[in-house]
């Protein structure tokens, strides 16, 4: 352990993590802008976005471990100077490919970032999990919610560059700030082990159901959110409006629901969380005015900003001392693949099966998670005094 984190630390490591998911948010802003200033092929916009969900599931899966055996803080200086030379990369792009390649890039800079951050601010306070791994939820979420509308911004005043030029060089800037960083030092390993046997523990089983409802109920939510909003008549501006309102509550009640869980236990909070994620699907289905579906989507939001830090508490109780940030990584990477499962098919269940057979059947789907992860996540748990039952 290294002892009680200094404020400035934890704000330094907070606005890191920050700035580096704001890359991720100005890319997908400006997809259209970008395919229009360089002629890019409609279908290649999904290359561009999917290439990060792709390298960010590798990155998760791989580079995890690093973290754990002491390397967190290079972790993290890698993570930001990725993420500033793919920022700097797509400034300069002109081919599909380049843009590709930004954006995985981009995918790995978070794969080795995010991990490495949760395992510090675990390691700093290892007694409340739940309260440090919602508030790096949030910084995360401010950064990409952000994202867009500094890339915006920014298209309009001095063209498709300097979206990408600024936050790149926050990010260098930031280098030599992240390098003073109190990081964990190396945990002594026993016994090298593969990264999936924490899927024999039952809470990283019970938080990796968790995270699965999150990321699946935001993939589907992605996908059809603007389509949905679209056909009963909202506006281009009430679309993105609703999306920042959606962004606010997750910014602001995460930490707030992550101090729950620790006090509370997580489970309690999930069972809190899923009194308004499941309505919250079901109103997707039947509402018609987009006012009420904002105001829906706003609930969902709140949702997710209970269950997320609950579903990572777990996952921090769950893993050995030496396998923290792996555990992170992997609920990650099951949520990138959980929300890859549920947008993929969403348009197509949008057109042929209509909208409220398809929410109906994700609210159900949500249940049964839900259920199983209650069922593993139950069983009286002592972790430093963070977990109760």
């Amino acid at each position: 352990m290294t002892g009680k984190p200094r404020r400035v630390d934890q704000l330094i490591l907070h606005l890191a993590v920050a700035a580096n998911a704001v890359g991720l948010g100005v890319i997908l802003a400006l997809l259209a802008d970008l395919q229009d200033a360089y002629a890019l092929p409609t279908a290649g916009l999904g290359l561009i976005a999917g290439s990060s969900f792709v390298a960010a599931f590798f990155a998760y899966v791989w580079l995890s471990r690093y973290a754990d055996r002491g390397h967190a803080k290079a972790m993290l200086i890698a993570g930001t100077l990725l993420g500033a030379a793919a920022l700097i990369l797509a400034a300069y792009a002109r081919e599909l490919w380049t843009f590709v390649a930004a954006r995985a890039i981009l995918g790995l800079a978070e794969g080795a970032f995010v991990p490495a951050a949760r395992r510090v601010v675990l390691d700093w306070t290892p007694n409340k999990p739940g309260e440090v791994l919602g508030r790096i939820l949030a910084a995360s979420v401010a950064g990409f919610a952000l994202g867009p509308v500094i890339g915006v911004l920014l298209a309009e005043q001095f063209g498709l560059q300097v979206p990408f030029l600024a936050p790149a060089a926050v990010l260098l800037l930031a280098v030599p700030v992240v390098f003073r960083l109190r990081a964990p030092a190396p945990v002594p390993i026993s016994e090298e082990k593969p990264t999936l046997s924490l899927l024999r523990n039952r809470l990283v089983l019970a938080g990796l159901a968790f995270g699965a409802i999150d990321f699946a109920t935001i993939g589907t939510v992605d996908a059809l959110w603007a389509r949905l909003l679209t056909d009963r008549g909202a506006s281009t501006v009430f679309v993105g409006a609703s999306f920042t309102l959606m962004a606010i509550p997750m910014i602001g009640l995460a930490p707030v629901f992550g101090r729950l869980a620790d006090r509370l236990t997580p489970t309690r909070v999930g069972r809190l969380a899923m009194l308004l994620v499941v309505p919250a699907l079901l109103g997707y289905g039947w509402l018609e005015a987009p006012v009420l579906l904002a105001i829906t989507g706003i609930v969902h939001a709140v949702g997710i900003a209970a269950l997320a830090p609950a579903g990572a508490a777990l996952v921090a109780a769950g893993s050995p001392l030496d396998m923290v940030a792996r555990g992170q990584g992997l609920l990650e990477a099951v949520g990138f693949l959980a929300a890859a499962a549920a947008s993929f098919p969403s348009g197509w269940a949008y057109e042929t099966i209509g909208r409220t057979t398809w929410f109906a059947g994700m609210a159900a789907l949500v249940v049964g998670l839900f259920a199983v992860g209650l069922s593993l996540g139950s069983p009286r748990v002592e972790t430093g005094g963070s977990l109760r039952e």
